[in-house]
């Protein structure tokens, strides 16, 4: 669950999967969770690279104040130790990320185990803050030079451009007998972008597992398999084009290709619940691959949930929680930006009209996290396409997503309940773009959508003594406490004194005179911008088809050509040139069109107005 939160410790960081070691392998139930209560004292999950927007306690050393240990962490770790009296216990509030410092492999496994046997806490303290310090992993994301990211590379170069991120190198590679294998790699150049090899999940694991062994040879190998392997996409492909897996339990359209299998699977205590699939020999074996298609369903991409269902399986130590799971859904269309139609539909007990859980993702999640008597069988239009919330296309993937961690976290399911409740019916904030015919709040020339003041301007100071509450508005108007400038200095006006205070109303007018002007810069530049935009798209949308018609008709002039259907007369003029048929001159001209098209679209004049429009609008922005 952990390694699939899409709530990572910056917005574009990505969290880094752990080998779970146990030497335990008897089947275990998935955390219970009640339908309601006070949260649990210890979290169910540590949240590793996740962090986490809402109020939870939390340990630290009073000298390190900035590294936190969730309370799971603790419990496992510290708790039963003579060195739990060293740590002591916070509260974070509410809409302040935190994240766990303790759950990196280094601490748990090198920096821990001698501060127990020595009683000093130095190198765990020293560690903690220098960690601070480190830019995190962004995972397979390229990375520009100008982040700053520290490299570190085989000194050897056994695996040519093999590379690690800092975060990576201090977690991972630090205090192993791999360590002196590796060394600070060449300086980055500006214009290239480079991403982390250890982000790769099969690489991740097989660094800690084969380090443990001191077998320097046998990671060489696996990373140098991985790498060989390109990126799965999760669509159709014709089924000879890779090396398939499939669980050796027979599961009908169950197959994985081998870099998803080794990211999913490999070196997890389900490895050899799959094997590799054998193509077979012959002419007839390989015509029928070359006319079979094949999808990967353990693609994260196309097929979260059975990533999913598989990470639960894992946790649970128990195959068949997956297996029972793919019988489902590797029968059932996925559950893509499509949507789906004539499927079978869940939502939460209770009922909700405007929140639906498709077949495939109630199977592989809501089942596998052992929440599914929290939901119910749903009647949807069975003509309606339908997109599952569960979805990350779904507008509101991400807070749904954050609001089911934090119940699993805390074990108590109406967290999630009650947001879905309060929000599935309500409009995504829009942003920069206009809404006709919306409900408002706020005051005049400052609005504020119902998803906006429901989700953050309801609960401060101010909330209840807006002017405008739910009031309709046929012209198109823009929500203007989405930004982060607007709703920082709304934080300002409420902290200014209490409720019609003089210093309250001044900080107010001072706030409503602010969005009158940015509303006024907006009119000015924010539309010109989009209308630029949209006009170099379709430029450049009508230079891409002319330049596929020159090929098309290209290729009649040649086939005319090689056929000698020609007439013997030229065409074109002197400017074009002269084609044997009229095709080619044709074609020839709409080349023309193509490259007339593209320096059209990008026209440098364009680009310098968005650029002072842009210049313009950040001011208040």
């Amino acid at each position: 669950m952990t390694n699939l939160s899409m709530i990572p410790v910056s917005p574009i960081a990505a969290s880094q999967p752990s080998l779970t070691v146990s030497g335990d392998d008897t089947p275990r139930p998935p955390p219970h969770i009640r339908a309601s209560g006070t949260p649990l004292e210890v979290i169910t999950y540590c949240p590793e690279a996740r962090a986490v927007d809402y109020s939870l306690y939390w340990y630290r050393l009073p000298d390190n104040p900035d590294s936190l240990i969730c309370t799971k962490c603790h419990a496992d770790h510290i708790r039963s130790t003579p060195l739990a009296s060293k740590f002591e216990k916070i509260k974070r509030p509410d809409n302040f990320y935190s994240s766990c410092s303790f759950w990196f492999r280094r601490i748990k496994e090198v920096i821990w185990p001698v501060a127990l046997q020595t009683g000093n806490l130095d190198a765990l303290r020293a560690f903690m803050k220098k960690r601070l310090d480190v830019k995190t992993c962004k995972g397979r994301d390229p990375i520009p030079a100008s982040d700053g990211i520290k490299w570190f590379g085989m000194t050897a170069s056994e695996v040519n451009g093999f590379i690690s991120c800092e975060a990576c190198y201090e977690d991972r590679i630090v205090g192993t007998a791999f360590e002196s294998r590796f060394s600070l790699y060449r300086q980055q150049p500006t214009g290239e972008k480079w991403s982390c090899d250890l982000a790769i999940p099969y690489i991740s694991r097989a660094i800690v597992k084969l380090a443990k062994r001191n077998d320097w040879a046998a990671f060489i190998a696996e990373a140098a398999r991985r790498l060989s392997l390109p990126k799965c996409e999760g669509q159709e492909i014709q089924s000879n084009h890779c090396t398939w897996y499939m669980p050796r339990q027979k599961i009908d359209n169950m197959r994985a290709c081998e870099a998803c299998y080794l990211d999913r699977a490999g070196m997890t205590r389900f490895e050899n619940e799959f094997e590799k699939y054998d193509m077979g020999t012959g002419f007839d074996a390989f015509f029928e691959h070359m006319t079979t298609l094949w999808s990967c369903k353990l693609c994260d991409s196309k097929y979260l949930n059975l990533v999913w269902a598989m990470e639960n399986a894992i946790y649970q130590r128990n195959f068949s929680v997956f297996a029972s799971s793919a019988e489902v859904a590797c029968r059932l269309p996925p559950c893509t930006v499509h949507g789906i139609v004539r499927g079978n539909w869940w939502t939460i007990q209770g009922g909700c009209d405007n929140f639906d859980v498709c077949e495939s993702c109630y199977v592989s999640i809501v089942r596998t996290c052992g929440v599914s008597q929290f939901f119910e069988p749903a009647k949807r239009n069975p003509e309606a396409t339908l997109l599952c919330d569960f979805c990350v296309a779904s507008p509101r993937f991400r807070q749904y997503l954050r609001k089911f961690a934090q119940s699993l976290d805390q074990g108590v399911f109406s967290y999630y309940v009650d947001y879905v409740r309060t929000f599935a019916a309500v409009p995504v904030c829009p942003g920069l773009d206009t809404v006709e015919k919306g409900h408002w709040w706020g005051y005049p020339n400052v609005l504020f959508c119902q998803d906006c003041y429901l989700s953050f301007i309801a609960d401060t100071k101010l909330g209840e003594a807006v002017t405008i509450k739910k009031g309709y508005d046929e012209r198109a108007q823009i929500c203007q406490i989405w930004s982060s400038r607007m709703r920082t200095m709304w934080l300002q006006v409420c902290d200014a004194g209490p409720p019609g205070s003089p210093e309250s109303d001044a900080k107010l007018a001072e706030f409503v005179d602010f969005g009158a002007k940015r509303l006024k810069i907006y009119t000015q530049t924010v539309p010109q911008m989009k209308f630029i935009r949209d006009m170099k798209r379709l430029k450049m949308q009508n230079a891409m088809h002319q330049g596929l018609l020159s090929v098309m008709y290209n290729g009649m002039d040649g086939l005319a050509s090689v056929s000698g259907t020609v007439n013997g007369n030229l065409h074109g003029n002197s400017q074009l040139g002269w084609y044997a048929t009229e095709q080619g001159a044709q074609g020839a001209q709409m080349f023309n069109n193509m490259q007339a098209g593209f320096a059209n679209a990008n026209r440098m004049d364009e680009w310098m107005q968005i650029f002072q429009l842009e210049m313009i609008w950040k001011e208040v922005e």
